[in-house]
């Protein structure tokens, strides 16, 4: 079973952002699609988050 992938902190972000550098250099499958995919939706609603919290 898979884990969810859940960003929090700038430190959790951080490790996102070096595991996407890290799959980048991955050959293609299935799931590293899936992997980018999981990690662009928690970053992205990190992103929100903390916009939201500025403003």
């Amino acid at each position: 079973m898979k884990t969810a992938i859940a960003v929090h902190t700038d430190e959790d972000y951080e490790r996102a952002q070096r595991r996407v550098a890290e799959l980048s250099s991955a050959p293609d499958s299935p799931e590293k699609a899936r992997e980018l995919e999981a990690l662009a939706e928690a970053m992205l609603a990190f992103e929100l988050r903390r916009d939201e919290a500025v403003h």
